[in-house]
């Protein structure tokens, strides 16, 4: 039979000591990461606790119904009202009156129109040879006048029918002539009723002193504002009318 008692450290070989004390080192070393690897293992418990616990949350959180916000008014504009259009007048227009006489090989026609600005391709601002050359024709200068302004007719007519030459320009045409109209048709023998329903709200109608009427109609063309046409009525009838630029269709007739 073998005994064994302990051996005192001391009495040892110094190689058996370090490979003692080496081997209580490694124990510790051990012993320290045991330890250790608890801890992480704990929190890593702990965090993964954590985890759970928010993702028990979320998923109570996304079970829920969804919450119904508060409705935000939606403002709308009132619409504004829709604009009821102003009635169109569309003048009627007038029968053309059985001319009192043929006018074929004249400078004006039958078929000839007054307007604001001239007649035909006469128009007001021309000289009287250019004038003369757009109508076909020579003129006939009336005794009366002066040298800044004159009256002429036309050489193969028709008759009462003038043109004013004012400072070298024509500028004025006075018809007196039943067959020479406006392009509305418009001339000697029509009422004031006939004008109106041509002219409309452009027409302003004048009593003058002894008794008659003067309609003068203003174009609304911005181009032709500086022009009128003028009527004369006797017993509610045109008796005679111009046309021609404004600063000179208001003289009488006797200052040229």
């Amino acid at each position: 039979m073998t005994y064994r008692y302990p051996v005192p450290w001391f009495s040892l070989s110094p190689m058996r000591r370090f490979a003692h004390l080496f081997a209580v080192i490694l124990g510790i070393v051990l012993i320290a990461a045991a330890c250790g690897g608890s801890d992480d293992n704990a929190s890593s418990g702990l965090d993964n606790t954590q985890s759970g616990t928010d993702a028990s949350t979320n998923e109570r959180t996304s079970s829920a119904p969804d919450a119904t916000p508060t409705d935000v008014p939606i403002v709308t504009s009132t619409p504004l009202p829709t604009p009821t259009p102003l009635p169109t007048s569309t003048p009627v227009p007038l029968d053309t009156p059985t001319p009192s006489s043929v006018l074929l090989s004249t400078a004006f026609t039958n078929s000839s129109q007054v307007t604001t600005v001239g007649i035909d391709e006469v128009f007001f601002g021309m000289t009287p040879e250019d004038a003369a050359l757009a109508a076909s024709t020579e003129w006939n200068e009336l005794p009366s006048g002066n040298g800044q302004c004159y009256r002429v007719t036309p050489a193969n007519g028709p008759d009462r029918l003038e043109l004013w030459v004012v400072d070298g320009h024509i500028e004025r045409l006075d018809i007196e002539h039943p067959d020479i109209r406006t392009r509305s048709k418009l001339g000697i023998g029509n009422t004031v009723a006939e004008l109106r329903s041509q002219l409309g709200d452009r027409l302003t109608v004048e009593t003058t002193g002894d008794g008659g009427q003067v309609a003068t109609f203003t174009p609304s063309d911005s181009g032709d504002n500086e022009f009128r046409l003028i009527f004369e009525l006797e017993n509610d009838q045109v008796v005679r009318y111009r046309s021609g630029r404004s600063s000179i269709i208001q003289r009488a007739s006797e200052t040229c």
